[in-house]
């Protein structure tokens, strides 16, 4: 979540090589990140194995533990008009299980008054904003995603029994589905279509015919979202990855040499500044809001600010994990052209896409927002991608340019799903008693 809080360049960013000298970690840094939080800059390292440490960017105090009153501050700032009712620290709760909130913990969690009767996650190491919810939020995600993803804390805080318990189920119903087709099938082939719809089971009959292929499809792609490297690559990106791409480690030397970049941004309203590295090259990125953000090579301080990376950078970046052989990099909207998935924070289209050519190629994936490798591409991890996003997210091309028509099909299949299930289960409840009564 972006602050609405706009940095004071010149009082903040005066003692960055201080700042990382104070941040720096045996495993090192990937990223420095700096924002206003709660009416204070602060300074967050996040190291190349993912865990975080927050600082004052203009004391070099640690923040951590975030005091009560000081996250009380940033949830304010956040929902103003709005009252605290109560405040607890917490490790997990059913809306903040999910892994990517681990190097987050413990989370201070905020009840808000008001209609909405929101509540805020706010990282006691960072104080970052790492989750919101508001109530109907909470009611539609009980029986949707909390369900859907079986996202029970005492399950979902420990992944490896998560992921197989999941993993089995989907798999369990792709095969049931499977073998409802089959039975329909040997159905036809005794009675022919005239014979399959008549009596009690017709509408169940009708519903499968319409929808079975498509809830086939539903459960084998839900099934393939939990493969995590089963079947398919997984696509990670390992530490030692990160460090090849970035040309080394950030380092207190990397920050002592770069210009005073206040003068060039100071006719803008930034928000939040992240360093990082690529190719050996220190950047600054200022993002002014969600959506924009400029970057400035530090090698060339005299340069306008960029709005995205340089080619041949990126390029050279990703060269010690693809090897040799020509690069070709795709941009945003190119990758991911028109997608839905998008959101005001993140869009879809974000990411850049390098490749080496030819038929066994490989590839990888970076954030063109923060300018880390996120995915490593090969054939396997394509071909993962074509099913899951096509049969799970109807992420296809023409899809994909209609979002709002997208939404009404998906919507349709899933209820037309919901009613061949349901009369599978009154049939399930039915049949039994009726072959009682002919006894």
């Amino acid at each position: 979540m972006l602050t609405a809080e706009t940095i004071q360049l010149p009082d903040c960013c005066a003692a960055l090589s201080r700042l990382l000298n104070r941040l720096d970690r045996p495993e090192g840094i990937e990223s420095i990140r700096i924002r206003m939080v709660g009416g204070r800059p602060v300074a967050t390292a996040q190291s190349l194995k993912g865990t975080m440490m927050s600082l004052t960017a203009d004391t070099a105090e640690t923040i951590a533990p975030l005091s009560r009153e000081w996250a009380q501050r940033i949830a304010l700032q956040i929902a103003p008009g709005n009252a605290v009712e109560e405040m607890n620290l917490v490790d997990h709760d059913v809306w903040t299980v999910h892994q990517r909130f681990d190097p987050h913990r413990p989370l201070w969690k905020v009840q808000l008054s008001g209609e909405r009767r929101s509540v805020l996650y706010v990282s006691s190491l960072t104080g970052d904003v790492v989750q919101d919810t508001t109530t109907d939020e909470r009611r539609w995600n009980l029986v949707g995603a909390v369900i859907h993803w079986w996202y029970l804390p005492w399950l979902r805080r420990h992944w490896a029994w998560w992921d197989q318990v999941v993993w089995w189920v989907s798999a369990i119903g792709t095969v049931t589905v499977v073998a409802g087709g089959l039975i329909l099938g040997r159905e036809w082939l005794k009675h022919g279509w005239s014979g399959l719809f008549v009596g009690r089971w017709r509408v169940h009959r009708v519903l499968g015919v319409i929808v079975g292929i498509s809830a086939c499809c539903w459960m084998a792609s839900g099934w393939l979202s939990m493969d995590h490297g089963r079947w398919f690559s997984d696509g990670k990106v390992n530490v030692e990855d990160r460090e090849r791409f970035m040309g080394g480690r950030l380092i207190p030397g990397d920050i002592g040499a770069i210009p005073d970049f206040s003068a060039t941004l100071a006719d803008e309203t930034v928000k939040e500044i992240r360093l990082i590295k690529m190719a050996g090259i220190v950047h600054l990125m200022a993002r002014t809001s969600p959506s924009h953000q400029d970057i400035l090579v530090m090698v060339e301080p005299d340069e306008s600010p960029r709005e995205v990376f340089q080619d041949e950078v990126v390029k050279a970046a990703a060269r010690p994990l693809l090897g040799d052989g020509v690069l070709t990099l795709t941009r945003p909207g190119e990758v991911n052209a028109g997608s839905c998935l998008g959101t005001n924070d993140q869009p879809a289209s974000l990411f850049l896409q390098v490749e080496t050519s030819g038929p066994e190629s490989k590839g990888v994936l970076i954030n063109g927002g923060t300018g880390a490798v996120v995915e490593r591409l090969d054939s396997s991890r394509r071909l993962y991608h074509r099913l899951f996003d096509g049969l799970h997210q109807w992420e296809v091309p023409w899809l994909s340019q209609h979002c709002d028509l997208r939404r009404v099909l998906m919507s349709l299949w899933c209820l037309l799903g919901a009613g061949l299930a349901g009369s599978g289960m009154w049939m399930g409840l039915v049949r039994p008693g009726m072959k009682a009564r002919q006894r």
